[in-house]
């Protein structure tokens, strides 16, 4: 949820989070709540947002931990028992290597004290000063973040694998059984060479009969393109449009190539299907941006983070193409004063057909909410109505803005930024149809139980998508992007009104190419100055009887 959640029992507010999809292994729940300890609304969201980011930040925690487990290999579930049975390896490994000259003792408590924050809170020693951040933040997800590349390669070794539940319990074991084991080796340190009675205390496992000794190498196994596409979604956490262009890709190439293994891929496959490409009328562009590029990035992370058997090379990683420097440009990227005109006249005519409230609204206000920021079609359409908000400076003035977020959904660079509304869109009425939508709790251009359970936040992707087509085919307005042409006439008519460079890239969303830019921020007062600087598109509209078009008036 975007907004704090206020309990109907006793009042209390909290933070309600969907556990993602592949954090839920581990987790084990579908939903996290945290409570926001006050029964004051304004408090509450003052909280919320503090609260919101450290879930966040455990949540990255643990996908540290996930990346240890491997995605496209058979996994299996560990039985308490069988965790400490494997760790009992740890603990005369580690006894085995030190115990005829275990050195000073001093070494042994340093190694004893690196681990409290690894072990359970009732196995650590008193006074070990460990601070808790978190549910998920100590204990055996600790232990797993910490200890995960070594217990990997044990795992490796025995050519086994583990669900992501399991891997973190017997990390959890295992340092457990490293810290008997520094204990141990301490005690030889002091001269005590005794037997070590918590030696006997992991169980004996008799051997799987599947699983391959220490000197077996890993057995080949085909490398199916939806498992592999579905472990990089997992463990890559690719933004949505990425995964589905790249994705997209690889299984083109694999169509192309008549293979169903990605480890039988071969450099040749992929330089036979780049000229398939071009020959099909392909842009060059097209084909070195999109098509090698996303099958490119995808297999290197099959390469580096999966340690498959199959994919030993990245058979796209040499495979180019050359793009012509020159091109024909026939004509601005940006729309025209009288494309503008015929556009936003447009929005002002009653909708036909039976639209939902947001899509209506879609119509109305999103192409002048980005003429009048230069913001990406997709940053507007999702944005959720508690976005627009006033906000109030130190000397008592109050701006209307709206804000651009990554809780919404994907944001270039994944920064928030704020943008105040141009008077001529307050005007219009925008913010009576902005508190509507904050009334019912939708988002303001789309509406989330249309969607299909978790693939809800993607309709906003339509909301551009059918705008473009209205502009295109409706209003006969061609040969420019019918979205992004906003996004060029804004840069267009800041550059004619002297409005600092720096200022409208942060308005845009573009990153500052001096590195100075990336300190400091904008002032509220300084960007509302620079959107009113932009001229009013004084519009109306009629319907022209002979047409059917919009007439600009």
């Amino acid at each position: 949820m975007t907004l704090p959640w206020r309990h109907p029992t006793h009042g209390v507010w909290y933070a309600r989070l969907w556990v993602p999809a592949d954090l839920k292994p581990i987790v084990k729940k579908d939903e996290v709540r945290r409570s926001l300890r006050t029964k004051d609304p304004t408090e509450a969201k003052r909280i919320f947002k503090q609260v919101v980011a450290e879930i966040e930040t455990e949540w990255e925690q643990l996908r540290q931990v996930s990346e240890f487990v491997r995605p496209v290999r058979p996994a299996r579930a560990l039985t308490q028992m069988e965790a400490h049975g494997l760790a009992g390896e740890f603990y005369r490994s580690t006894v085995a290597a030190h115990q005829d000259n275990p050195g000073d003792p001093k070494r042994w408590e340093a190694e004893i004290s690196a681990l409290q924050r690894m072990l359970p809170a009732r196995e650590r020693e008193p006074g070990s000063g460990v601070i808790t951040f978190g549910p998920w933040s100590v204990g055996s997800n600790s232990a797993a973040r910490m200890l995960g590349p070594e217990v990997r390669t044990f795992l490796d070794a025995r050519d086994d694998n583990l669900d992501a539940p399991s891997f973190v319990r017997l990390c959890g074991a295992v340092a457990l059984a490293k810290r008997d084991a520094y204990a141990q080796l301490h005690r030889n340190a002091m001269g005590d060479f005794a037997a070590d009675p918590r030696a006997a205390r992991f169980p004996t496992l008799p051997e799987r009969s599947e699983r391959s000794n220490a000197s077996t190498p890993l057995s080949r196994e085909p490398v199916g393109v939806e498992e592999l596409l579905e472990g990089w979604r997992t463990l890559a956490s690719p933004k949505h449009r990425t995964f589905k262009s790249w994705s997209g890709k690889l299984r083109m190439l694999m169509r192309f190539a008549q293979k169903e293994d990605v480890s039988q891929l071969t450099k040749l496959d992929v330089e036979r299907w780049r000229d398939e490409r071009i020959k099909n009328g392909i842009n060059p562009s097209t084909v070195a941006m999109g098509d090698l590029a996303g099958v490119r990035n995808v297999l290197a992370w099959a390469k580096e983070h999966t340690s498959l058997p199959g994919i030993t090379e990245n058979v796209a990683a040499e495979v180019k193409q050359k793009v012509p420097k020159t091109k024909v440009k026939l004509r601005s990227k940006s729309f025209t004063f009288m494309e503008a005109k015929k556009i936003l006249s447009a929005t002002l005519l009653p909708v036909s057909g039976r639209y939902t409230q947001a899509r209506a609204g879609a119509q109305r206000w999103v192409p002048w909410l980005c003429a009048y920021s230069g913001a990406r079609v997709g940053e507007i359409a999702q944005m959720h109505s508690c976005r627009i908000a006033e906000h109030e400076l130190p000397d008592g003035k109050k701006y209307w803005c709206m804000e651009i977020t990554p809780l919404d959904g994907d944001v270039k660079d994944s920064e928030a930024r704020t943008i105040p509304l141009h008077s001529h869109v307050i005007e219009q009425g925008f913010l009576d149809y902005a508190k509507r939508r904050q009334k019912v709790g939708k988002p303001l251009f789309y509406e989330p139980e249309l969607g299909r359970g978790a693939e809800t936040h993607r309709q906003a992707n339509k909301v551009g998508d059918r705008l473009g087509q209205w502009v295109r085919e409706d209003l006969k307005i061609v040969g420019v992007q019918p979205n992004h042409g906003w996004r060029h006439r804004f840069e267009t008519i800041s550059r004619n009104k002297d409005i600092r460079e720096d200022v409208i890239d942060h308005i845009t969303g573009h990153e500052g190419a001096d590195v100075s830019a990336k300190y400091g921020d904008f002032l509220i007062e300084a960007l509302s100055k620079a959107i009113e600087k932009m001229p009013r598109y004084e519009v109306t509209a009629s319907i022209s009887a002979r047409s059917g078009g919009v007439s600009v008036q």
